[in-house]
Protein backbone atom coordinates (compact mmCIF):
# COMPACT_ATOMS: atom_id res chain seq x y z
CA UNK A 1 0.00 0.00 0.00
CA UNK A 2 2.76 2.55 0.80
CA UNK A 3 4.41 1.53 -2.22
CA UNK A 4 1.41 2.69 -4.40
CA UNK A 5 0.86 5.62 -2.12
CA UNK A 6 5.14 6.66 -2.82
CA UNK A 7 3.79 6.17 -6.70
CA UNK A 8 0.84 8.34 -6.36
CA UNK A 9 3.14 10.85 -4.87
CA UNK A 10 6.51 11.05 -7.38
CA UNK A 11 3.54 11.28 -10.35
CA UNK A 12 1.58 14.02 -9.12
CA UNK A 13 4.82 15.74 -8.15
CA UNK A 14 5.95 15.68 -11.86
CA UNK A 15 3.08 16.57 -13.06
CA UNK A 16 2.61 19.30 -10.98
CA UNK A 17 6.53 20.63 -11.50
CA UNK A 18 5.98 19.97 -15.07
CA UNK A 19 2.58 22.03 -15.54
CA UNK A 20 4.25 24.82 -13.36
CA UNK A 21 6.99 25.33 -15.36
CA UNK A 22 4.99 25.27 -18.42
CA UNK A 23 2.78 28.01 -16.94
CA UNK A 24 5.72 30.29 -15.79
CA UNK A 25 7.36 29.76 -19.61
CA UNK A 26 3.74 30.96 -21.07
CA UNK A 27 4.05 33.94 -18.00
CA UNK A 28 7.18 34.94 -19.23
CA UNK A 29 6.38 34.96 -22.97
CA UNK A 30 3.51 37.63 -22.12
CA UNK A 31 5.65 39.90 -20.41
CA UNK A 32 8.48 39.60 -22.78
CA UNK A 33 5.71 40.57 -25.47
CA UNK A 34 3.93 43.60 -23.92
CA UNK A 35 7.62 44.71 -22.68
CA UNK A 36 8.71 44.42 -26.64
CA UNK A 37 5.76 46.45 -27.34
CA UNK A 38 6.04 49.23 -24.98
CA UNK A 39 9.86 49.30 -26.32
CA UNK A 40 10.64 52.58 -28.04
CA UNK A 41 13.31 51.46 -30.68
CA UNK A 42 12.33 54.08 -33.65
CA UNK A 43 15.05 56.48 -33.09
CA UNK A 44 18.10 54.60 -32.65
CA UNK A 45 20.75 54.25 -35.46
CA UNK A 46 20.05 51.37 -38.31
CA UNK A 47 21.51 48.14 -38.38
CA UNK A 48 22.41 45.93 -41.17
CA UNK A 49 19.39 43.58 -41.21
CA UNK A 50 21.49 40.41 -40.94
CA UNK A 51 22.94 42.09 -37.58
CA UNK A 52 19.15 41.35 -36.25
CA UNK A 53 18.06 38.14 -38.19
CA UNK A 54 18.80 35.83 -40.42
CA UNK A 55 15.92 34.54 -43.10
CA UNK A 56 15.03 31.58 -41.16
CA UNK A 57 15.09 33.36 -37.88
CA UNK A 58 11.90 33.95 -35.91
CA UNK A 59 10.79 37.53 -35.44
CA UNK A 60 13.26 38.90 -32.96
CA UNK A 61 10.60 40.00 -30.06
CA UNK A 62 12.94 42.71 -28.82
CA UNK A 63 13.75 44.28 -32.12
CA UNK A 64 10.40 45.74 -32.97
CA UNK A 65 10.65 49.42 -34.85
CA UNK A 66 14.12 49.20 -34.57
CA UNK A 67 15.54 50.64 -38.11
CA UNK A 68 17.17 48.41 -40.05
CA UNK A 69 19.09 48.85 -43.43
CA UNK A 70 18.95 46.04 -46.02
CA UNK A 71 20.39 45.79 -49.70
CA UNK A 72 19.00 43.52 -52.80
CA UNK A 73 17.28 43.42 -55.39
CA UNK A 74 13.70 44.22 -55.88
CA UNK A 75 10.89 42.15 -57.02
CA UNK A 76 8.47 44.19 -58.84
CA UNK A 77 6.33 41.28 -60.18
CA UNK A 78 5.36 40.79 -56.29
CA UNK A 79 3.82 44.08 -55.13
CA UNK A 80 0.86 44.45 -53.32
CA UNK A 81 -1.09 46.46 -51.40
CA UNK A 82 -2.40 46.51 -47.43
CA UNK A 83 -5.72 48.02 -47.26
CA UNK A 84 -6.87 49.89 -43.87
CA UNK A 85 -3.84 52.35 -43.51
CA UNK A 86 -4.75 55.61 -41.98
CA UNK A 87 -3.22 59.12 -42.09
CA UNK A 88 -4.90 61.65 -40.14
CA UNK A 89 -8.33 61.47 -40.98
CA UNK A 90 -7.65 59.35 -44.27
CA UNK A 91 -7.90 55.51 -44.59
CA UNK A 92 -5.88 54.32 -47.31
CA UNK A 93 -3.67 51.95 -48.69
CA UNK A 94 0.39 50.64 -48.12
CA UNK A 95 2.22 49.64 -51.48
CA UNK A 96 4.46 46.79 -50.71
CA UNK A 97 7.38 45.35 -53.05
CA UNK A 98 9.39 42.54 -51.75
CA UNK A 99 13.42 42.90 -51.73
CA UNK A 100 15.38 39.98 -52.32
CA UNK A 101 17.70 40.29 -49.80
CA UNK A 102 20.90 40.02 -51.77
CA UNK A 103 20.60 39.28 -55.29
CA UNK A 104 17.64 37.99 -57.11
CA UNK A 105 16.62 34.40 -56.28
CA UNK A 106 17.70 34.94 -52.58
CA UNK A 107 15.13 35.41 -49.61
CA UNK A 108 13.08 38.26 -49.94
CA UNK A 109 11.58 40.64 -47.40
CA UNK A 110 8.67 42.48 -47.75
CA UNK A 111 9.16 46.74 -48.03
CA UNK A 112 6.32 49.24 -47.88
CA UNK A 113 7.04 52.07 -50.27
CA UNK A 114 5.03 54.12 -48.78
CA UNK A 115 1.28 55.15 -48.09
CA UNK A 116 -1.99 55.88 -50.77
CA UNK A 117 -5.42 56.83 -50.80
CA UNK A 118 -5.92 54.08 -53.62
CA UNK A 119 -3.93 50.76 -54.34
CA UNK A 120 -2.11 51.89 -57.04
CA UNK A 121 1.46 53.15 -57.53
CA UNK A 122 3.02 54.77 -60.50
CA UNK A 123 6.35 53.87 -59.86
CA UNK A 124 7.27 50.26 -58.84
CA UNK A 125 11.60 49.93 -58.30
CA UNK A 126 13.17 47.33 -60.23
CA UNK A 127 16.88 46.84 -59.73
CA UNK A 128 19.13 46.81 -56.62
CA UNK A 129 18.59 49.28 -53.92
CA UNK A 130 19.48 49.72 -50.82
CA UNK A 131 16.49 50.73 -47.78
CA UNK A 132 16.58 52.26 -44.88
CA UNK A 133 13.13 51.47 -42.58
CA UNK A 134 11.70 50.19 -39.43
CA UNK A 135 11.59 46.19 -38.72
CA UNK A 136 8.02 45.12 -37.74
CA UNK A 137 6.26 41.81 -37.71
CA UNK A 138 3.93 40.20 -39.37
CA UNK A 139 0.54 41.27 -38.70
CA UNK A 140 -1.73 39.38 -37.04
CA UNK A 141 -4.99 40.87 -37.37
CA UNK A 142 -6.95 37.53 -37.99
CA UNK A 143 -8.78 40.01 -40.99
CA UNK A 144 -10.09 37.41 -43.93
CA UNK A 145 -9.37 38.40 -47.41
CA UNK A 146 -12.76 39.25 -49.19
CA UNK A 147 -11.06 38.96 -52.59
CA UNK A 148 -7.93 36.62 -52.77
CA UNK A 149 -7.95 37.37 -56.87
CA UNK A 150 -6.72 40.49 -56.48
CA UNK A 151 -4.01 42.48 -55.11
CA UNK A 152 -5.22 43.86 -52.09
CA UNK A 153 -4.90 42.43 -48.38
CA UNK A 154 -6.07 43.27 -45.03
CA UNK A 155 -2.93 42.41 -43.28
CA UNK A 156 0.54 42.28 -44.35
CA UNK A 157 1.30 38.61 -43.37
CA UNK A 158 4.14 36.14 -44.63
CA UNK A 159 1.47 34.09 -45.74
CA UNK A 160 -0.18 36.52 -48.18
CA UNK A 161 3.20 37.54 -49.72
CA UNK A 162 4.68 34.75 -50.10
CA UNK A 163 1.98 33.51 -52.61
CA UNK A 164 3.37 36.28 -55.23
CA UNK A 165 6.86 35.39 -55.08
CA UNK A 166 9.12 32.36 -55.66
CA UNK A 167 11.82 32.87 -52.96
CA UNK A 168 11.26 32.46 -49.51
CA UNK A 169 10.25 35.19 -46.97
CA UNK A 170 11.65 36.72 -43.78
CA UNK A 171 9.32 36.25 -40.50
CA UNK A 172 8.88 40.11 -41.20
CA UNK A 173 8.82 43.67 -42.94
CA UNK A 174 10.02 46.94 -43.08
CA UNK A 175 8.22 50.31 -43.54
CA UNK A 176 10.59 52.52 -45.58
CA UNK A 177 11.73 55.69 -44.45
CA UNK A 178 11.71 57.32 -47.42
CA UNK A 179 8.66 57.41 -49.51
CA UNK A 180 8.93 55.88 -53.16
CA UNK A 181 7.53 58.06 -56.40
CA UNK A 182 4.34 60.47 -55.42
CA UNK A 183 3.50 57.73 -52.31
CA UNK A 184 3.17 59.89 -49.25
CA UNK A 185 5.61 58.22 -46.13
CA UNK A 186 3.99 55.36 -43.88
CA UNK A 187 4.74 55.60 -40.40
CA UNK A 188 4.16 53.23 -37.74
CA UNK A 189 1.75 54.30 -36.59
CA UNK A 190 -0.27 53.87 -39.54
CA UNK A 191 -0.49 50.24 -38.41
CA UNK A 192 -3.28 48.55 -36.47
CA UNK A 193 -2.74 49.13 -32.91
CA UNK A 194 -2.07 46.26 -30.73
CA UNK A 195 -4.55 46.05 -28.34
CA UNK A 196 -4.82 45.65 -24.15
CA UNK A 197 -4.92 41.87 -25.05
CA UNK A 198 -1.59 41.47 -26.74
CA UNK A 199 -0.54 38.18 -26.38
CA UNK A 200 -3.22 37.55 -24.17
CA UNK A 201 -2.99 33.81 -25.56
CA UNK A 202 -0.07 33.56 -23.76
CA UNK A 203 -1.41 34.68 -20.41
CA UNK A 204 -4.45 32.07 -20.24
CA UNK A 205 -2.37 29.46 -21.43
CA UNK A 206 -0.25 29.85 -18.18
CA UNK A 207 -3.35 29.90 -16.29
CA UNK A 208 -4.29 26.92 -18.13
CA UNK A 209 -1.08 25.32 -17.03
CA UNK A 210 -2.02 25.98 -13.66
CA UNK A 211 -5.24 24.76 -13.15
CA UNK A 212 -3.89 21.48 -14.86
CA UNK A 213 -1.10 21.50 -11.59
CA UNK A 214 -4.31 22.09 -8.95
CA UNK A 215 -5.58 19.29 -10.77
CA UNK A 216 -2.88 16.90 -10.82
CA UNK A 217 -2.67 17.57 -7.25
CA UNK A 218 -6.40 17.59 -6.27
CA UNK A 219 -6.19 13.83 -7.94
CA UNK A 220 -3.51 12.71 -6.11
CA UNK A 221 -4.99 13.59 -2.49
CA UNK A 222 -8.43 12.04 -3.21
CA UNK A 223 -6.46 8.91 -4.34
CA UNK A 224 -4.17 9.35 -1.27
CA UNK A 225 -7.25 10.18 0.90
CA UNK A 226 -9.26 6.74 -0.54
CA UNK A 227 -6.16 4.84 -0.43
CA UNK A 228 -5.89 5.77 3.56
CA UNK A 229 -9.62 5.53 4.10
CA UNK A 230 -9.26 2.03 2.79
CA UNK A 231 -6.08 1.09 4.30
CA UNK A 232 -7.85 2.19 7.46
CA UNK A 233 -11.27 -0.84 6.99
CA UNK A 234 -8.35 -3.19 6.23
CA UNK A 235 -6.61 -2.75 9.44
CA UNK A 236 -9.48 -2.25 11.73
CA UNK A 237 -10.39 -5.03 14.10
CA UNK A 238 -13.09 -7.33 12.72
Amino acid sequence: MKRRLLGFTLLALVLVSIAGWLGYWQLQAWQDRRAAEARDLTQLEPVALSDVMDSDDPFPGNDVGRPVTVEGTWLPDGAFFVSGRTLGPDEGYWAVVPLSVGDAGDPAIPVVLGWSDQPRVTQVPDGPAEVTGWLQPPDGTGAADEDPSDDVVPQLRSADAVQRVDVDLYSAYVIAQDPIGDLTAAGIDQQPQAGRFTALRNLLYALEWWVFGLFAAFIWWRLVRDELAVESVTDSPS
